[in-house]
C-alpha cells in the first residue's frame, strides 16, 4: 500500500508528511482552491482534495489520510466560503470520476 501521507495542522497552516519527511506545506492564507475529486489511488472509494495555492503549487490531501478530518475542521473554520464536507462529498462520490471545486479565494484579499 502507498504512503497516502500524513495532514498536520497548525493555527497558521498545514503540511504533508509522507515517509517522515515533509512533502509540502502552506498557509491558509495562501489557499487559492480546494477541489475535490475521487483518490489517485487505485482500488479504493476514498476521495481526495487538490490543493491549489496562489503561486500555482498543489498538493494531493487524502481523506484516508490521518489528519484529514483536522485539517477539513480547520479549513471550515478559515476558509470563508468552503462549502460543507456533508455537501460535497456524496456529490463527488455520485459524479462518477469527476471532480467538484469546493473551495475557490475571492479575487479581494
Amino acid at each position: 500500500m502507498e504512503d497516502r501521507g500524513r495532514v498536520v495542522v497548525v493555527a497558521a497552516g498545514f503540511a504533508l508528511w509522507r515517509g517522515g519527511k515533509c512533502a509540502a506545506a502552506a498557509r491558509w492564507m495562501d489557499v487559492q482552491r480546494l477541489v475535490a475529486q475521487p483518490c489517485s489511488f487505485p482500488a479504493t472509494d476514498a476521495l481526495s482534495l487538490i490543493v491549489e495555492l496562489v503561486d500555482g503549487t498543489q498538493m494531493e490531501l487524502h481523506e484516508d489520510a490521518p489528519g484529514f478530518d483536522a485539517f477539513l475542521d480547520r479549513a471550515a473554520a478559515t476558509l470563508r466560503g468552503l462549502t460543507p464536507y456533508e455537501r460535497w462529498h456524496s456529490a463527488v462520490v455520485s459524479l462518477s470520476g469527476e471532480s467538484l471545486t469546493v473551495y475557490e479565494r475571492n479575487a479581494r484579499r
